[in-house]
């Protein structure tokens, strides 16, 4: 069960991929605004402040999977109708920066819902003796999707531009929605009494460790939001063009897949806790290096780098915050959790467009490898664990 899980999840995050980075350069084209861009991702990450902490509380109240499968339909019919626009009125007629923010947001919507269900769910798939495993992957997952995504998308818009992009995308969603038909995860604990809100965060309020990690999923999110809001501006000011951004992404990907590599032979001389510190100083170290590239070689390099730190610190948040959180709470948690790991994402994009408009790109990294650096301290938070 849980690798078709896994590979519908890749499956979808690729398509999430290929639809973030043609949605970008799509915006860049249109007005040359890192600002416009910074939007693009703010439009796609604000339905997880909107709607998070009700598609939580259905997660613990309905049927997970099926709470899943709409979200991603929602998804994969948005885009696909997107891609359709495109297709018979080309990008000068389409409806412009309106439509694709308009359609953005309703893909982000889509993911919304699906986020908490999609976290949730995993402890349900595999027996207990194999859940950290689980969790390691089901955050890798997202990395393996991003390795592929960006340099499908950079090649679909070579190929076709945003229109053929679009149109791969919208049916990866719909891919995952068919795989998990035939997925029959064990039965979720339910709630005894009734179905709170709120009830994440009362959680959290009476487990400050619990807290503290849901914090630096947070800030590890805003140290990783360059790849998306930036790209565009790095590439430009070295000289490159689409097909830079996607390498960009995707060397971020490549240094995700590294971290999986060596995860199990750090899992054996290094505990949970001060891993998760070395992945914040790792993202940090390549968002530097990033920043002060003088070509795009080297600042391919830098994104590696950065990929390797941002996953290290994803693993091991994802996993300590998925031991401690009751099932029966699971779904409010989570969706908390995936408030914090993406919910962010619209406060870095326009703080990172802005300082790049206002100063330059290479100012905006160096801030998010600052707030990264500084944000360390969240991971540090212990108690007794192997």
């Amino acid at each position: 069960m849980f690798g078709g899980f896994l590979g519908g999840k890749v499956v979808s995050t690729c398509g999430m991929w290929v639809q973030n980075i043609a949605a970008a350069v799509l915006m860049y084209d249109l007005t040359g605004s890192n600002l416009m861009v910074g939007a693009v991702s703010t439009a796609q990450f604000v339905p997880m402040l909107l709607f998070s902490l009700w598609a939580g509380a259905l997660t613990d109240r309905i049927d997970r999977r099926r709470l899943l499968i709409a979200g991603r339909v929602m998804s994969g019919v948005t885009v696909v109708m997107l891609a359709t626009l495109l297709l018979v009125r080309g990008t000068k007629g389409f409806g412009g920066e309106a439509v694709l923010l308009v359609a953005v947001f309703l893909a982000g919507t889509g993911w919304a819902l699906s986020m908490p269900p999609m976290q949730a769910m995993v402890p349900a798939l595999v027996p207990a003796r194999d859940l950290e495993q689980a969790l390691a992957l089901n955050a890798v997952a997202p990395s393996l999707g991003r390795t592929i995504g960006p340099a499908l998308g950079a090649g679909l818009l070579v190929l076709g531009g945003p229109a053929l992009a679009f149109a791969v995308a919208g049916p990866a969603h719909l891919a995952f929605a068919v795989i998990l038909l035939a997925i029959k995860p064990r039965a979720a604990a339910r709630p005894s009494a009734r179905v709170r809100i709120l009830g994440g965060f009362r959680y959290l309020r009476a487990d400050r460790k619990a807290a503290m990690l849901m914090l630096g999923g947070a800030a590890v999110s805003f140290g990783a939001d360059p790849v998306l809001t930036l790209t565009p501006a790095l590439a430009a000011g070295l000289g490159g063009g689409d097909e830079t951004v996607g390498l960009f992404a995707t060397a971020f990907g490549v240094g995700a897949v590294i971290a999986v590599v060596a995860l199990r032979p750090l899992r054996k001389v290094v505990t949970l806790r001060p891993l998760g510190v070395y992945g914040f100083w790792v993202l940090a170290a390549g968002l530097v290096v990033v920043a002060l590239s003088p070509a795009v070689g080297s600042a391919t390099a830098g994104f590696v780098v950065a990929g390797t730190g941002f996953i290290l610190a994803t693993v091991v948040l994802t996993t300590r915050i998925q031991r401690r959180v009751p099932d029966e709470l699971r779904g409010r948690v989570m969706a908390l959790w995936g408030l914090a790991f993406l919910g962010t994402r619209p406060a870095a994009a326009l703080l990172d467009g802005l300082i790049a408009d206002a100063v330059n790109v290479q100012a905006a990294v160096l801030t998010a490898a600052v707030i990264t650096l500084i944000s360390s301290l969240l991971a540090r938070v212990s108690y007794v664990e192997r």
